[in-house]
């Protein structure tokens, strides 16, 4: 018997197998032949590409299968090297092959890429044996590939769809989660434009302009940066974008420059010049639940085809999804604006209620200081008339003595005058919030201002041994002002200074340049003020202790004065107090004006001081007759008295009507009139009797005597035909020069 072949030795031929019968060998070809028959069949019969190929690349063999697979013959690939079917990304993969080929390696479903006859690649899977020869080595390798194309197409889709899906549960989170219209509309443009494959994606926002006009606002831009459609106008009501601002339903077109109702709407025939290249187009309306259309959603390409029957469900479901999220995010603007608005009017209606009860407090604190106001006025006037009162009462008695008869009328002529002074304050008052207070401006020394009023306060000073300090630049030449004005002024701050400081203090006045203006400081060791109340020591009405147990009197009103004349004169007053018994300091500071050399001349003779009137003798008025009108019986017989005095023969009407019956029978040198009267009042009788003066030479001299002081009842009282205006209470002196001045000019 034959040893068995060794793994190196060559099968045994039939022909030299001496233990094989001849007959047997001719079988066994037989067989052999069927065999490899029956494997070519299978092997051309196929669905699977069948290649073989050496160990350098050379195809050996190719199937039926292999031709309509990869489109080449076996003619053209018997002998042609396999990379003919590589992509060229893909060359290496075929050294790799061939590498583990040599080293005995299968290759089991090895899924690549490979190209077909026309250039198109193909999705295959590959299964890759080495050949082995009789000796067993390895020669060759015998390929099969298996087109995985469809599969591949269908996982791709199947991926496409999970990721579209993801993408618009991402989106639907992502716009539920908003409620900024701005956010939502920009997520939902950036998701389309990337699902649908689009090289870029526009949302416009659908409104109407004031004309009734379709306007579309571009709201969100995607794949392109905003400055691409910065030069071009809103997109118009066109053919094209019609159907989607109306919600007629979805555009797609695979080339919208094919378009019938493309470039038919002026001026543009189709797209301006220079915007972004379209051909493929996809338009979605975003409609709300109600059927109104929010906006669109607008998709191109530069591409033909682009836009498939899934981008274009898929921009539909993204749109809906817009929809929800943008009405919801409209819903809640306008909550927000609700709640703004509804803030707003909780705001006004609570500044409202704020300005009432500031008001309300304003009007009760205003109230409650005219109460005061007026308390403080009952008081100022009830002291001194009880007074006068009281020693009018004690005068009338026999048995008062001389120091008591003179200290008697003492008191009352200085309680008249502190009321005459309490009303001209009054009046003053009532000028400066009327706008009505006369400034005459002229040239005037402030020295001498300064010296009058301390004149006036020097006797009540030395009443309580108070030292007065004058401290004066006598550098400081002439200035612009009402010396009257400016003086008032100035006593009131002294007769406070004098009036707030107790026995044995000291009062300083100071007259100085600073800087453009000039000051007057007057300051005093008195009760001080309290810090609190400084802000409004200024205020009318308004007294640091106003309680029926204040030590002080006054009705509040002085430092008012004060301040209103200072700023009339363009000036200004401070006040400073370091507090509570330490005394205060006010300033006034009044700007320098320059004066020329013949204002100040004639200013020496303004603002001399003249001699008192109790220093010339004044005139009799010896068989002067005086008509005296006044219903008042105690006012009239009170001037009947004074110009009997002074040689009158005075006669005296209760009334108006019965002044004009005298006029008409007698003849008169002056008339004096009340102006208040009944029935006929002193204006109304004054027009009567320059009537009557017709019959006359010459009008009859009249002077109005009234408790009516205003400037404009004074201007009224001379319109009216009077030639002289006397306020109550009278000044005898003043009435009889009066007199005295009229008789002189009519005769």
């Amino acid at each position: 018997m034959t040893p068995p072949a060794g793994p190196g030795d060559p099968p045994a031929s039939p022909q030299t197998d001496p233990n094989v019968p001849p007959a047997a060998s001719v079988v066994q070809d037989g067989e052999l032949e069927r065999a490899g028959a029956l494997l070519a069949a299978i092997v051309a019969s196929s669905e699977d590409a069948i290649v073989s190929k050496t160990l350098q690349g050379v195809v050996t063999s190719w199937n039926a299968a292999a031709e309509r697979l990869f489109g080449f013959t076996a003619t053209e690939m018997i002998g042609q090297s396999i990379t003919r079917l590589i992509p060229e990304a893909l060359q290496y993969e075929e050294a790799e092959i061939l590498a583990k080929l040599r080293a005995g390696e299968r290759l089991e479903r090895y899924e690549t890429v490979r190209l077909h006859k026309n250039g198109h690649q193909l999705d295959v899977s590959l299964t890759v044996s080495p050949v082995h020869d009789a000796s067993g080595r390895i020669v060759g390798a015998a390929k099969i590939a298996h087109d995985i194309t469809a599969r591949r197409v269908a996982e791709r889709a199947l991926q496409e769809e999970a990721e579209a899906l993801e993408t618009l549960n991402r989106v639907g989170q992502a716009v539920a989660a908003q409620l900024d219209l701005e956010r939502i509309v920009q997520i939902v443009t950036d998701a389309a434009t990337d699902l649908t494959g689009a090289a870029f994606g526009a949302f416009f926002y659908n409104v109407t302009d004031e004309a009734n006009k379709e306007s579309y606002w571009l709201y969100a831009l995607s794949g392109v940066p905003r400055e691409a459609f910065a030069q071009f106008p809103m997109p118009r009501n066109t053919a094209v974008f019609s159907p989607t601002f109306h919600g007629e339903g979805v555009v797609r077109s695979d080339d919208i420059r094919a378009d019938p109702r493309y470039g038919k709407n002026a001026p543009h025939a189709g797209m301006p010049a220079g915007h972004l290249p379209v051909c493929s187009y996809l338009a979605v309306p975003v409609t709300a639940h109600t059927g109104g259309v929010i906006g669109g959603l607008f998709l191109g390409h530069p591409d033909r085809a682009v836009f498939t029957e899934r981008a274009e469900r898929l921009a539909v479901a993204i749109a809906a999804q817009a929809s929800i999220a943008m009405v919801n995010a409209g819903l809640f603007r306008a909550l927000k604006d609700s709640e703004t608005q509804l803030k707003q009017i909780a705001a006004e209606r609570e500044q409202f209620l704020q300005s009432e009860r500031v008001a309300r407090s304003e009007a009760e604190r205003v109230g409650h200081m005219k109460d005061e106001f007026l308390a403080t006025l009952s008081h100022e006037l009830r002291t001194p008339l009880n007074a006068i009162q009281g020693w009018a009462t004690l005068l009338r008695q026999k048995e008062v003595s001389r120091e008591d008869h003179e200290r008697g009328l003492e008191t009352i002529e200085r309680n008249v005058r502190a009321q005459a002074q309490i009303v001209n304050d009054l009046l003053d008052m009532s000028r400066i919030i009327s706008g009505k207070i006369h400034l005459e401006v002229q040239p005037l020394q402030l020295h001498e201002v300064i010296d009058n009023a301390l004149e006036a306060i020097r006797q009540s000073a030395a009443a309580k041994n108070i030292r007065i300090q004058r401290l004066l630049d006598s550098s400081i030449g002439l200035v612009r002002g009402d010396p009257n004005r400016l003086q008032q002024a100035l006593w009131n701050l002294l007769s406070n200074a004098v009036k707030f400081t107790p026995q044995g203090g000291r009062i300083q006045v100071v007259l100085e340049r600073v800087n453009s203006h000039v000051e007057i400081v007057v300051e005093d060791t008195g009760i001080g003020i309290r810090a609190e109340f400084l802000p409004y020591i200024f205020d009318r009405f308004r007294q640091a202790d106003p309680t029926t147990a204040r030590r002080y009197g006054g009705l509040g009103i002085g430092l008012s004065i004060v301040k209103n004349m200072v700023e009339l004169h363009g000036g200004s007053v401070r006040v400073k107090s370091p507090g509570e018994n330490q005394g205060s300091t006010f300033v006034i500071a009044l700007p320098v004006s320059h004066v020329r050399g013949d204002d100040a001349v004639r200013s020496r003779h303004v603002v001399a001081s003249p001699d008192p009137l109790e220093a010339f003798e004044l005139p009799r008025l010896d068989g002067a007759a005086v008509l005296i009108v006044d219903d008042e019986a105690d006012g009239r017989t009170l001037i009947a008295r004074i110009l009997e005095g002074r040689g009158v023969r005075a006669t005296c009407a209760a009334s108006a009507s019965e002044a004009l019956e005298l006029l008409s029978r007698q003849h008169f040198d002056i008339l004096l009139s009340d102006i208040g009267m009944p029935d006929i009042d002193g204006y109304e009788l004054m027009r009567r009797v320059r009537v009557l003066d017709a019959a006359r030479q010459a009008p009859i001299p009249a002077i109005a005597v009234t408790a009516y002081a205003r400037p404009e009842d004074r201007q009224r009282s001379l319109l009216a035909g009077y030639h002289m205006h006397l306020a109550k209470p009278i000044e005898a002196r003043e009435l009889v020069a009066g007199i005295a001045s009229l008789l002189r000019l009519t005769r």
